[in-house]
């Protein structure tokens, strides 16, 4: 594993070890007080295995389920994929950050637990449990996390009011996210480590995965219903034009 240490450990910076031994944590600011922090109990690439793999099979799975879906077309397949996986994503493992506030402190091998603390080195704000980031997380595990879940049993159903669910779960999600970035921004990134792994890896990519599939969405839903919204017109006008006319 020294290699894939490596690969995510820029040249002429140390990994996260010994040096910080004074702090106590390897979370940044390096001048946070968490006093009771614990190591990790599985090694981070174990972590990474299992969040990543895990994905990777329920995404394979529900891909599958969805072709017994008469009516799915390749978009509604995808759709559905990403709405139950984020919705897991939202009510689980968010939720459990919000319901366990000194998860940093656990001694358990607890792989909820041991996914925070490693995602903490991106954002230490879950750790510190900002007011921002646990009330957007609770509302997100809570409210959006069910909505996806509510927009999946619509589209199988076929709802009229499937794309009306899809908009809002996806415009939630991008807004979000769109204000998880902005306001660390503002204060220029000081709650991440510098390492691309944990700043380019998990802060960036990972979470720009809720601006950039939720946009793709919110604009298809939109779409969708624009064209109902004008259609609906087009008769109306042409039965008022009708009505007229007699």
């Amino acid at each position: 594993m020294s290699f894939f240490r490596a690969f995510f450990t820029p040249k002429g910076q140390e990994e996260p070890g010994p040096p910080l031994s004074a702090v106590l944590h390897p979370y940044y600011p390096k001048s946070l007080l968490l006093p009771g922090y614990e190591p990790l109990v599985i090694p981070f690439e174990r972590i990474l295995y299992i969040f990543f793999g895990s994905s990777t099979v329920v995404f394979i799975a529900l891909w599958l389920a969805s072709g017994r879906v008469k009516h799915f077309g390749t978009g509604e397949r995808l759709t559905l994929t990403w709405l139950v996986m984020t919705g897991v994503i939202h009510m689980i493992v968010e939720g459990a950050v919000v319901l366990n506030s000194e998860f940093y402190k656990s001694t358990s091998p607890n792989i909820l637990f041991e996914i925070w603390k490693e995602y903490g080195k991106a954002d230490s704000r879950y750790v510190t449990r900002d007011s921002f980031v646990i009330s957007m997380e609770a509302f997100t595990a809570f409210v959006v996390g069910p909505m996806c879940f509510w927009a999946v049993l619509a589209m199988v159903r076929q709802h009229s009011w499937r794309h009306v669910l899809q908009l809002i779960v996806s415009v939630c999600q991008l807004y979000g996210d769109v204000l998880y970035f902005a306001t660390t921004g503002i204060e220029g990134w000081i709650h991440s480590r510098p390492e691309p792994l944990y700043f380019w890896f998990y802060f960036v990519v990972v979470n720009g995965i809720w601006v950039v599939i939720p946009g793709i969405i919110a604009v298809a839903s939109a779409v969708r219903l624009c064209r109902a919204v004008a259609f609906h017109d087009r008769i109306s006008w042409a039965a008022a034009s009708h009505e007229k006319d007699v």
